[in-house]
């Protein structure tokens, strides 16, 4: 326990023995403090100090970096040495409890702010994001309440909603790539030399030549993406590998197909892949989809639908093909025509991350005489 004669109150609070004894003492630990202090009695009022500060909060279970920890103690020491002072020639004589609690109640409100300053820094605004861009920047902002339709330099179409705004560099810029604040739906002219960007919080939406929804409101809590064709890949900004999956000639990050979204969840910093609420034919040119069947086996019915909407259907060809399937699901919405198939062969279906999955029993006793 050499060491300690040279401590001062924060290397006390930091060392890891020190917490360990004041926060699980034993016989044997408390005993060898004792003779400690025993042996340098001028310790004995920083050991105490210290021991009262680790018991109140313990610094090892805050959420910061050490250097943040270190930084945090640093400052709400000196606020304790100040507070100390007052406490040696008091204005006004204050109960000894009373000055304790103060000096505690200093503490956890000091620790309580730098935590809250921190998780603040993982969140990402609109005006941060144009005021750190590299170059001069022109904006765009919907006043009305109708879309309205921007056409950006390399011939991308942007429809931005109502109270949103965008901004985007100045002709002849490098970079394709825009900063958004709302809600806009963006129709990307296809280079695949140049890949197009959109900043929006904390999201960074990448795609090639392509179109899709993204939606991220400074009130709101979630930032979410939809693709209506082709492929998008997202990624945060404070993901490790940020700048190379920006610099990439290939989409990387979560990449999201036609009737797939991502949420993003600013608070928890959580990023999930579900499939829209109202998922759409996809588009193409070369196939006209036909929803009549007439006494098909389910699997076929599923098979179409996989086919006609872009989305994984999960199921047992086997199964399915003993279930006949007599249907008009033409002007149906895709969840009312999965409801009304399933609900005719004694299936269910779940929605599970970008998929659907089917599960049902066959329908052998339907069919048998």
């Amino acid at each position: 326990m050499d060491q300690y004669n040279n401590f001062e109150l924060e290397d006390f609070i930091w060392d890891p023995d020190f917490r360990r004894w004041i926060l699980h003492p034993t016989s044997e630990t408390e005993e060898r403090l004792e003779k400690w202090i025993k042996v340098n009695p001028d310790k004995n009022e920083l050991v105490q100090r210290a021991a009262g500060i680790v018991k109140a909060v313990s610094p090892k279970s805050i959420p910061l970096n050490e250097k943040d920890k270190q930084l945090a103690i640093s400052n709400i020491v000196s606020k304790l040495d100040k507070h100390a002072q007052l406490k040696e020639k008091p204005l006004i004589k204050f109960p000894e409890y009373w000055l304790n609690a103060a000096a505690i109640t200093i503490l956890l409100f000091g620790l309580s702010w730098i935590v809250w300053t921190k998780n603040q820094d993982k969140s990402v605004d609109y005006m941060q994001l144009v005021a750190d861009a590299d170059e001069k920047l022109v904006e765009k902002i919907n006043n009305t309440n109708k879309p309205l339709l921007i056409r950006l330099q390399d011939g991308s179409m942007v429809k931005l909603s109502p109270k949103g705004k965008i901004s985007f560099p100045i002709k002849n810029a490098s970079k394709r790539e825009v900063y958004l604040s709302g809600e806009a739906f963006f129709d990307i002219a296809k280079d695949p030399s140049r890949p197009f960007f959109v900043y929006a919080n904390e999201v960074v939406t990448k795609v090639l030549g392509t179109s899709f929804l993204v939606r991220s409101y400074a009130a709101e809590k979630e930032v979410s993406v939809q693709v209506k064709t082709g492929k998008v890949a997202v990624f945060t900004r404070k993901d490790p590998d940020v700048r190379k999956k920006q610099n990439s000639a290939e989409l990387t990050g979560v990449v999201i197909e036609p009737n797939q979204q991502i949420v993003f969840l600013r608070e928890s910093v959580k990023m999930t892949k579900t499939l829209v609420s109202s998922p759409e034919i996809v588009a193409n040119a070369n196939k006209n989809h036909n929803f009549e069947f007439d006494d098909a086996p389910a699997s076929e019915v599923f098979a179409t639908l996989c086919q006609a909407y872009g989305i994984e259907i999960i199921y047992d060809r086997n199964v399915m093909n003993d279930c006949p399937v007599t249907a008009r699901l033409s002007d149906m919405p895709l969840y009312e025509k999965l409801d009304l198939v399933c609900k005719a062969i004694n299936a269910t279906y779940e929605r599970m991350d970008a998929r659907i999955i089917i599960e049902g029993k066959g329908c052998e006793q339907y069919i048998k005489p």
